[in-house]
């Protein structure tokens, strides 16, 4: 073993004492004293000694060991061995209590404290989640809550937070309360219970004797779907849009503007939001509703055509009452005989708008009339027009009559298809006549009328009206002679030819 050297008190040098001595003087002290002297125990004190002196620089182990060497020389104190037994390596003791102290210096570093964070972290989040299951399982003032979901059709709200609610898997009406305590959520959103509405269906949390709502929300069981073009079968209980049948019960809510209507009454024109919980409409919403127009005064318009927005254009003929979506709406109607008309209606939700085509305005024509005589009398569809001028007609068909004395009636049918039109009219003189009897006093006398032979007497001939000269001559008597004015259906002429 190696020898180790100490001073006296004189700071001179002693005696020289082995190691393997000491350590046998300090066993056989160990024996004679009880762990816990004076000094302390002796692990801890060894720890200590270790963790302040085994990395010390030579010059602290040259000032232990002058302190070493003070003492008595071949028997130090109990506290010198203990030093002296320390500052040797190799003892088996002294190695695993410095690795004992390494890995206690060693644990806590940056990665035991993170995952320690990290662990109070999931141990806060497992305390939150039993609390909220503990919220949930207990309602207002602590009583007992049934934890299952159930879909309710809000029928009514009433005063006091009260709602009317038709369960629809229990399929009966009964009365729920919403106090200051019930949560309401709309797609994750918090809301206060008094937003809920009649018409709402909501998965509601009831107490256990289900009077209160613990926690009432909208969610993916929950469907809401915004439909037009609708048909709307009241007898299957079907309403269908864009070829999809959707289902719905008795005791569907039908709404618009929170009052209720009859399904009967939508017109495909309406746009709904459907609420669907399994396949059935459960709420139905009219968020556009629709009003009529009704047509009026279109039975003059020819070949009529009326065309609403954008829509293809239907005969006028078999319009008469059709609903609308309510809001503004642009109507054009054409038609042979008017000018085209378009014009802007504004039509409200469950009101009518008459639309009136007696305004419409008719297209026109001018009617010009070319007469072989003058100062007649012109009638249009018999009414008496100045026939000076030329006529503005509207388009359409029309009878032509003209009259003048001493000519025959002239008329025709005339259409008015165009900006002009002009007629010719060739009028015939009105030639009456009158029957005229001639006779003689002697028979078989001669008559001549303007010269004319006719005949002999007695006779009767047709004359226009107008004037005659008559003769009247038998021969061997003298010659008659007359001037006669045919004026009336029938003339008498007396002839006497005697001397």
């Amino acid at each position: 073993m190696k020898d180790y050297h100490f001073e006296n008190n004189n700071q001179e040098f002693d005696k020289t004492i082995r190691l393997d001595d000491i350590n046998e003087k300090v066993k056989q002290i160990e024996h004679k004293q009880p762990n816990t002297d004076d000094l302390g125990d002796r692990d801890e004190f060894l720890n200590v000694f270790q963790s302040e002196h085994l990395d010390n620089t030579e010059i602290e182990k040259n000032e232990q060991t002058e302190d070493m060497v003070q003492q008595d020389t071949i028997q130090p104190s109990v506290q010198e061995q203990r030093k002296t037994e320390n500052k040797a390596p190799d003892t088996p003791s002294g190695n695993i209590e410095k690795q004992q102290n390494t890995q206690q210096q060693s644990f806590w570093n940056k990665k035991t404290i993170g995952f320690a964070t990290l662990g109070c972290i999931v141990l806060l989040m497992v305390c939150f989640g039993l609390g909220k299951m503990l919220f949930h399982g207990f309602g207002q003032d602590g009583m007992a809550v049934s934890k299952e979901q159930k879909p309710m059709l809000v029928y009514a709200v009433l005063d006091d937070g009260e709602l009317l609610v038709y369960d629809i898997q229990q399929q009966k009406q009964k009365t729920v309360v919403c106090t200051e305590k019930t949560e309401v959520y709309d797609e994750g959103e918090h809301m206060f219970a008094d937003t809920i509405q009649k018409g709402d269906v909501l998965m509601m949390v009831l107490d256990k004797d289900e009077e209160f709502v613990i926690h009432a929300q909208y969610n993916s069981i929950i469907e809401q779907k915004e439909i037009t073009d609708v048909v709307v079968n009241t007898e299957l209980h079907t309403i269908k849009s864009n070829h999809t049948n959707y289902v719905y019960d008795t005791n569907t809510m039908f709404l618009y503007q929170q009052n209720s209507i009859e399904p009967n009454k939508l017109e495909p024109c309406d746009v709904l939001q459907i609420t669907i919980i399994d396949d059935k409409i459960w709420s139905v919403d009219v968020l556009k509703y629709h009003g009529y127009i009704s047509v009026a005064n279109k039975e003059n318009i020819k070949n009529g055509m009326l065309q609403l927005d954008e829509k293809k254009a239907v005969p006028l003929k078999e319009v008469s009452r059709f609903a609308v979506a309510e809001g503004s709406h642009s109507i054009t109607v054409t038609g042979d005989n008017i000018e085209t008309r378009a014009e802007n209606i504004l039509v409200e939700a469950g009101e009518e708008y008459q639309y009136d085509l007696s305004k419409a305005q008719e297209k026109v024509g001018v009617l010009v009339v070319n007469a072989n005589v003058t100062d007649y009398k012109l009638y249009i569809n018999g009414a008496l027009v100045d026939s000076s001028t030329p006529t503005v007609l509207p388009l359409g068909e029309y009878d032509v009559v003209i009259l003048k004395n001493g000519y025959l009636e002239w008329n025709k049918t005339v259409t008015i298809d165009k900006d002009t039109v002009s007629i010719q009219a060739e009028l015939e003189e009105d030639i009456q006549y009158g029957s005229v009897s001639i006779v003689c006093n002697e028979e078989g006398s001669h008559v001549r009328i303007d010269g004319v032979e006719k005949g002999v007497t007695p006779m009767q001939i047709d004359l226009p009206y107008g004037v005659y000269d008559i003769e009247v001559q038998k021969e061997g008597f003298p010659i008659y002679q007359e001037i006669v004015e045919v004026k009336n259906p029938i003339v008498h002429v007396i002839a006497d030819v005697s001397f």
